[in-house]
């Protein structure tokens, strides 16, 4: 039955904040023949794929594609940049942010935590108690979009105001990136990550990683790493120059992925990135238009409220799991269950790759009022 009524692909179309149904163009990258992953035009296309990037980060840093998840990034941007030991800031307010001060805690960093309630934001006076607080911390970490509570947290005025203390800037815009608006170099951010297959559109495998100047100071300082070999940030650096121009990464990479990822930027920059944004602002505008009709409230409101990701209260007496089970069985569409202290209390509804398209939309607002009307019938 699922694959029966499934789109046009013959799966489910994914309505979770990651990762997306893609576009057909991406897809087919994903399966011609494999190709080489070093030569004169690898190197090439690889090259024009991190220029593409840096254009959508807005910096003039360097951009690496790590392959695994965004974890590995804010892995190695941490591991790499500083020591055991060394005084961090870590911004939460659901469960990425708590990821990030675990994967501190794990590297060995003392972690200074500023925590709001899940659904509420990290505002900067927050922030600026905590540097106080703290005046020997060397990094302040922030989630971008929380996709735990459909929020995003103002990293521009958090990152400007943590480099006027002289703090290093980390924004996890893992699942911000390409769908909303962020200007890496001016708004302060040093070291940003993200992944392919969220605001991108691309496929899972991909963690792109964008590296500023200051970030390399870090690095240099002469104090003892602890970032192993694959997530040393130097060991990226330098391959094109340790290894060969024609082999621009330390190991062998996963290039359909890649090429797929660059089938899927291309479309960003041909169509516009402004237009992406606005694209996945009015599927977002949409959905909460109608599921509000339908009783529904969000968990996050504007103007916190995030274009990408939408948290939603299940209605009284209304069985999450059931309902999510039920559309995607029924109609090919599988929702995000809620997170942490959402969990079965409401579900999360994406608006990035397909789930963006309007006539997707309407099917998903739709089928959730068929399901109410059973319900109740």
């Amino acid at each position: 039955m699922l694959f029966r009524l499934t789109g046009m692909e013959g799966r489910e179309l994914l309505l979770i904040p990651g990762p997306v149904s893609v576009e057909p163009e991406v897809l087919e990258a994903l399966g011609r023949p494999v190709r080489a992953h070093y030569g004169d035009d690898w190197a090439a296309d690889y090259a024009l794929l991190t220029e593409n990037l840096r254009q959508i980060f807005r910096t003039r840093g360097d951009v690496f594609l790590l392959f695994g998840p965004g974890t590995a990034a804010n892995e190695a941007a941490l591991a790499s940049a500083l020591a055991p030991g060394d005084e961090v800031i870590v911004c939460s307010n659901g469960m990425f942010g708590e990821r990030l001060r675990d994967l501190s805690v794990a590297l060995g960093l003392q972690v200074h935590l500023v925590a709001a309630e899940v659904g509420y934001p990290l505002l900067p006076e927050l922030v600026e108690a905590a540097i106080s607080q703290h005046p020997a911390a060397r990094l302040l970490a922030v989630v971008h979009h929380e996709t735990s509570a459909g929020l995003l947290n103002p990293v521009r005025e958090i990152c400007r105001l943590g480099r006027r203390h002289g703090l290093l800037t980390l924004v996890d815009a893992i699942s911000s990136l390409g769908g909303v608006k962020l200007e890496m170099d001016d708004w302060g951010i040093d070291i940003c990550s993200t992944v392919a297959n969220k605001a991108l559109g691309g496929p899972i495998g991909i963690a792109p990683l964008a590296v500023g100047d200051r970030v390399w100071a870090a690095v240099e300082d002469g104090r003892a790493k602890r970032p192993g070999w694959y997530l040393n940030l130097s060991n990226w650096r330098d391959a094109p120059r340790t290894q060969s121009p024609i082999h621009p990464h330390p190991t062998t990479m996963p290039t359909n992925v890649i090429d797929a990822l660059a089938v899927a930027v291309k479309q960003i920059l041909d169509s516009g990135l402004e237009e992406r944004h606005r694209r996945c602002a009015a599927a977002a505008d949409r959905v909460r238009e109608g599921l509000g009709e339908l009783g529904f409230s969000m968990v996050v409101e504007p103007p916190y409220a995030s274009p990408l990701c939408t948290a939603v209260w299940s209605r009284p007496g209304m069985d999450v799991a059931h309902y999510q089970k039920w559309m995607r069985s029924e109609r090919g569409l599988r929702l995000g269950g809620g997170l942490g202290r959402l969990y079965g209390k409401s579900f999360r509804v994406g608006h990035m790759g397909r789930a963006a398209e309007p006539d997707v939309v309407d099917r998903f607002l739709n089928a959730t009022s068929d399901y109410l009307a059973l319900r109740t019938a």
